[in-house]
């Protein structure tokens, strides 16, 4: 079991804070690996920054299920149709049903923003949406052909654009040039990016927090469900000026300290449960207290501290902890090694002073 109380321990704070500042120094922080190698007994939830502080119960903020968020995103598309206008640089195919002399495959909007098409002469395109264009032709066909049918299909949208930045090969701003979906965009980007961990390579890309925003509204997109489980029903179409962030995992660190074979600090992914995190440290000192590791969580002068029994979750008796940015892990030794300790730094004092006596005896 685990339980959250207010933090009353400053030697532990201070440790913490000295190998925090120590870490934070290092030349180059490592990515977290794919696969940390230990089991999650239970499905990771996310813990409510808010904690409980009697010591008894932790409150947690539930995920939203894959449902809730297709329901969010298909309300948002409902509310939000797709309106743009056509630009210089865009190339358009024009047809007229039952008419292949008035059939044009591609037809370049000129820099003037114009385009021309036989029998109508120069039409003015920039600015105006498809509907507008293809009325026009229509009404200026009439006085060479029969109730014209006009199709105006647009090829190529050279005037707009969408843009990708954070953690992809390539970011920048791309022509919207067909339709494109996010998972298409990421990939005309280069993927995401990747760097070496203990000489894996891993992606560096913090998916958790990423975001596809239109129209300064962030869209509800869950990128881990649609990058990293396939769930292709976020995968929406883009629009004309769209953003994707895809935020980087090296600038939000999780500390693993105390009784572990390799502390340091590692890059924040999404789904980072307490079980498997802790594989990151290489494992465990003969001295550590695996029933009491305290996960500190919230600014070192007034965080909340997260008790957590690590044995018991691993054997699935109790519920893992999902980490969260700049959560501090840290493995106490047991108190037979802290009362091992404190005799072996008072026992030089005392055969100091024995030492003393006996000198001062023989006198």
């Amino acid at each position: 079991m685990y339980k959250t109380t207010p933090c009353r321990m400053p030697e532990l704070l201070a440790g913490l804070l000295l190998a925090a500042v120590l870490l934070s120094g290092c030349a180059s922080t490592p990515p977290l690996p794919a696969d940390s190698g230990l089991p999650s007994p239970n499905p990771p939830a996310s813990l409510a920054r808010d904690t409980a502080t009697d010591g008894s119960n932790m409150q947690v903020n539930q995920q939203k299920t894959a449902t809730q968020q297709l329901h969010e995103l298909e309300q948002f598309l409902a509310s939000n149709k797709a309106s743009f206008s056509l630009g210089k640089g865009d190339v358009l195919s024009i047809s007229v049903y039952d008419e292949p002399d008035l059939t044009l495959d591609s037809v370049p909007v000129r820099p003037d923003g114009m385009i021309a098409f036989p029998l109508v002469g120069d039409v003015q395109v920039a600015g105006r949406d498809v509907e507008s264009v293809t009325d026009e032709i229509r009404e200026r066909l009439l006085q060479y052909v029969l109730e014209p049918k006009v199709s105006v299909v647009v090829r190529e949208f050279n005037s707009l654009d969408y843009t990708v930045y954070g953690e992809v090969v390539s970011p920048g701003v791309y022509p919207l040039i067909t339709e494109i979906s996010i998972t298409g965009a990421i990939a005309k980007a280069g993927g995401l990016t990747k760097g070496q961990f203990r000489a894996s390579s891993v992606e560096l890309a913090d998916l958790t927090h990423a975001f596809l925003a239109r129209e300064g509204t962030v869209m509800p997109v869950d990128f881990v469900r649609l990058i990293r489980e396939g769930d292709l029903r976020f995968d929406v179409d883009l629009q004309p000026g769209d953003y994707i962030h895809i935020p980087s995992g090296l600038s939000k660190e999780i500390y693993i300290l105390g009784e572990v074979k390799a502390p340091a600090l590692f890059a924040f992914r999404e789904s980072m449960p307490m079980s498997r995190t802790m594989a990151l440290a290489e494992g465990f000192t003969s001295d550590a207290d695996l029933s009491r590791v305290h996960i500190v969580r919230g600014a070192l002068h007034n965080p909340t501290v997260i008790v957590a029994d690590f044995e018991a979750v691993l054997n699935g008796a109790a519920q893992d902890v999902q980490l969260e940015p700049g959560d501090v892990v840290y493995v106490p030794p047991t108190a037979l090694t802290r009362y091992s300790r404190n005799i072996n730094k008072i026992l030089p004092t005392i055969q100091a002073l024995q030492v003393g006596l006996i000198l001062s005896g023989s006198q």
